[in-house]
Order: C-alpha cells, then sequence, then structure tokens
C-alpha cells in the first residue's frame, strides 16, 4: 500500500499550465518563424515568443522537481530504462537488408526451420554475395508462415565458397527455432570453421553472440595463446554438432603440437574432449554450460567418459633395428615408393639409391661405421621421395637423415634445428635422451623429465633442408632402451 500523499492543489495547477502552453502555442504561426528584417528593432530576447515558451517549461519542470520531493514519489532517473548490462561485444548487430539481387546458393539445399515458432518450417533460402575471392556476405531469407512477412539475415563467415546449413536449434526453450549455419574461416588449408546462430528478432534474423571470445564455439584446430614458436604452435582439437535439438561443441582437454610448414597437428587416435551444451539466455546471449567428459576414437561418436579412459600414448613403443652395412643392399620399406639402398665401400662410405628419380644417387655418409635402416621415415621425405636413416654402430649419438632433394637432383642431409638434440646421450642441463625410429617409420626422440616420465618428440620436416622436433606427450618406461616396454605414468 503506498503511503505518498497528494499536495492539495498540484493536479490543478499543472492542468492550468498545460492549458496555458497549449495555448501560447496556438498564436505561433509561420510569419512568426521568418526572419527579422533588419530594418525592425529586434525585440529582448526575452519577449521572444519561444523564449516564453523555453521559460513556461522551465518553469514546468521546476514545479514538477518541487512537487516531486515534497510529495516523495520516484524521480525520473528512477523509473528510465537503465543501460543494457551487456557489453558491446555481446550486443547483436541488426542485419541491413542488403543482397535481395545476390546469387541463389544452389549448391545448398534449403533449410526448413521453424522460425516463428507457429508450427510450420519455413523454407530458408540463401543467397551469396558475388565477390571475385569468393569472401562476400550470405543472406538468408525466409517467408514467416505466422505473417506472410519476409525475415531475413546477413551474415559474415569469411567465405561463400563452403558454406552448408547445420540444421536448427531451440537455444531458448521458447518453441521457435534458430537457425545455424557455418563456413571455412582461413584461407588456404581448412584448419577452423565456426557457425553462425541466427535467432528471429522483430522480424529479423539477428547473429546471436556467444559468450567471451567465442573460442569454444570453433570446429578444427584452435590454437593456445602464446603458444607459438619458430616451427610448431599448440592447438586444442574442437568441434561442433546439433544434437537432440541442442548446439554442442567439444574440445580436446589436452593439447597438441601442429607444424607451422604444413599444418599438421600431432592428435592421437583417442581424443579426450570437454563437452558444453549451448543455450540463450534471458540477454540474448549464447552460452555454454557445465562441461561433461567424453572421448572420440576414430570414425566413432563421442562417448561418456568413464574411470579408465585416456588419450593414447605417443606412439613411440616400437623400434627399427634392422639395417644393412658396407657391402649390403636392401629394398627399403617405404610404403610402396620403390626405392632400393646399398652402402659401398671408400673413406667415407658412399650412399647408393635407386628408385623414382634416383639412378644411382650418391651421397657421401659422414657417420662411422655407417648402418642403413631398412625402414625409411617417410614423413621426412620430400614429395614422396627416398628418405633413409643412418647411424652409427659405435656411436649411438651419431644419426643422420638422407633425403632426396626437393628437385629430385641428388641427396642431402637434413640439419636438425630447434632446443632437441638429435642421437642418444645427456644433454647440457644433464637429462637424458635418446632417439630411434620405430617401427612405423616415425623418427622420436625421448627426453628425460621429472618423476620417471620422459618427454616425447617426433621431428618433423620444417624446410626444404631442416627439420626439428614438436613435442608429442609424455610416457614413462620400464626401461628405456626398450621402447616397448612404455606405459602411462
Amino acid at each position: 500500500m503506498s503511503t505518498t500523499q497528494e499536495t492539495p492543489g498540484t493536479a490543478e495547477m499543472e492542468a492550468r499550465l498545460r492549458a496555458a502552453l497549449g495555448a501560447r502555442a496556438e498564436l505561433v504561426r509561420p510569419e512568426d518563424l521568418a526572419p527579422i528584417a533588419p530594418v525592425v528593432p529586434l525585440r529582448p530576447r526575452w519577449q521572444s515568443p519561444w523564449a516564453l515558451l523555453a521559460t513556461a517549461a522551465v518553469v514546468l519542470l521546476v514545479l514538477g522537481a518541487v512537487f516531486q520531493g515534497v510529495t516523495g514519489g520516484p524521480r525520473s532517473d528512477e523509473i528510465a530504462p537503465q543501460p543494457d548490462p551487456r557489453t558491446l561485444e555481446q550486443t547483436p548487430e541488426l542485419p541491413a537488408d542488403v543482397g535481395r539481387d545476390w546469387t541463389l546458393d544452389d549448391s545448398t539445399e534449403p533449410a526448413r526451420v521453424d522460425l516463428d515458432g507457429d508450427g510450420t518450417r519455413e523454407r530458408v533460402e540463401l543467397l551469396t554475395e558475388p565477390t571475385s575471392d569468393d569472401d562476400g556476405r550470405i543472406r538468408l531469407q525466409a517467408t514467416l508462415s505466422s505473417t506472410g512477412d519476409q525475415a531475413y539475415g546477413v551474415v559474415e563467415l569469411g567465405t561463400t565458397g563452403v558454406v552448408g546449413i547445420q540444421g536448427a536449434i531451440d537455444a531458448d526453450g521458447d518453441g521457435d527455432q534458430e537457425l545455424v549455419v557455418f563456413a571455412n574461416t582461413l584461407e588456404g588449408p581448412v584448419t577452423s570453421f565456426a557457425p553462425a546462430v541466427l535467432d528471429l528478432r522483430d522480424g529479423l534474423l539477428v547473429q546471436v553472440v556467444p559468450e567471451g571470445d567465442g573460442s569454444l564455439l570453433v570446429g578444427g584446430y584452435v590454437a593456445v595463446p602464446g603458444s607459438e614458436t619458430p616451427y610448431y604452435d599448440l592447438v586444442h582439437t574442437q568441434s561442433f554438432y546439433i544434437e537432440d535439438g541442442t548446439l554442442v561443441s567439444t574440445r580436446s582437454v589436452d593439447t597438441y603440437a601442429r607444424s607451422l610448414s604444413t599444418m599438421q597437428a600431432l592428435v592421437p587416435e583417442t581424443v579426450v574432449s570437454d563437452r558444453y551444451e549451448w543455450s540463450l539466455d534471458d540477454d540474448g546471449v549464447l552460452r555454454p554450460g557445465e562441461p561433461t567428459c567424453v572421448y572420440r576414437e576414430p570414425e566413432g561418436q563421442a562417448m561418456p567418459c568413464t574411470s579408465d579412459t585416456r588419450a593414447d600414448l605417443p606412439y613411440v613403443t616400437s623400434e627399427s633395428t634392422d639395417t644393412i652395412g658396407v657391402g649390403e643392399q636392401v629394398a627399403l620399406e617405404d610404403g610402396g615408393l620403390g626405392y632400393s639402398a646399398r652402402l659401398e665401400d671408400g673413406d667415407p662410405p658412399t650412399l647408393v639409391v635407386d628408385g623414382p628419380g634416383a639412378d644411382g644417387d650418391v651421397f657421401a655418409v659422414d657417420v662411422p661405421d655407417p648402418r642403413i635402416h631398412t625402414t625409411s621415415p617417410t614423413d621426412l621425405g620430400s614429395d614422396q621421395g627416398a628418405s633413409l636413416l643412418v647411424t652409427s654402430a659405435s656411436d649411438p649419438d651419431a644419426m643422420q637423415v638422407v633425403v632426396q632433394a626437393p628437385d629430385r637432383a641428388g641427396l642431402m642431409a637434413l640439419d636438425p634445428v630447434g632446443d632437441v638434440t638429435l642421437g642418444t646421450g645427456t644433454s647440457a642441463d644433464g637429462r637424458a635422451y635418446r632417439s630411434w625410429l620405430t617401427g612405423g617409420g616415425l623418427l622420436v626422440t625421448v627426453v628425460e623429465a621429472e618423476d620417471g616420465a620422459w618427454e616425447a618428440w617426433r621431428w618433423t620436416r620444417v624446410g626444404d633442408q631442416e627439420m626439428a622436433a614438436l613435442p608429442w606427450g609424455e610416457i614413462c618406461f620400464d626401461d628405456v632402451q626398450d621402447p616397448a616396454t612404455g606405459r602411462a605414468c
């Protein structure tokens, strides 16, 4: 129950002031607004009709303030709408009505989405802005079944070349559906892509803004800020999809090294991830729920984690030990590329390679007591060219990778670069390391860490004549001289 009492005469006085202002306003004619001729003496400002109107308005405001103070009623700043608490980044941008004459994308099937919540699914068409680089905007439009009006939205997804309609969700549970579209966000090799969620608001398809920087709602490889080195950076592998009408995204718990030269990441077959379900809050912002744990195996669906769930260990638990020496030759195990090698006597001994583009190519081996591995480190080769690992029977720290030159003009040795040493020994800071070739032809190095663990590194090509080791996770060994004893720490 209100305790506010009205001061006697307040309503009557306000009515009289309004009547006086209205009557005075009716006296104003167009000629009163015409410029005053210079020969006519100017009236003082306070005698101007507009000045009198302004004065009366000020009087009314002052009286209102006085009456409000006396009556104790709410002030205007107390009942006025408050600013939107959302930040500028969280405020969606209303689409401009452009693109009616853009090209209808016949490569993407129109979506059927109940945009207005009347139970009938509207047919949503996709039109693309024609540009020379396929980097224009995208217009989505539909005729609403409830009103017959056209609703539209315009989004920028980085490209019009590869665009898909993911489907429909009901992110706020209000009965109508939001449309989810996506496109590749990077030029060149596809490493990540992001969806756009469009919600019908006041007849417009407005792109909803996700919470924060939106990095959780991205698929592909997403770089960890500040992780870049000269040869690699660290990435999460992420995905998004629609499940039972809900927008879902996943992000790997672990990070993985990605080569900056090939943009390939060292992702294991089994990946453990955090899973997020997205919803629209009362402010219209798309927000993720609390994460749950899932894992995914090759070609499989995301499954809930168990107490035994873990990501795969680095694939370093096998070793290729078969080699040839001086005076011997072998058909290399190179995945069917068809190369053979022999080691001829000399000072120094000479490696000779035959095969596609190599007709007796030779290389002087600068390793004591050289041995040539029969398995090739094929991922270090040049465009399916020959690749060979040379080790020493007398010096375990001596190791060399020999490959066919990119133009097939002979053989050359790759230079190891970076912070990891190729071979076997002890580093300057007292940490043991050991390198070997796995049964699958991967050249790896493990470096001693704390509490009996070893850091695994995998060598990859980073230039025409260089290779560098990329971090590949952690593993423990019962005996590091026997990689088969590798296990989880």
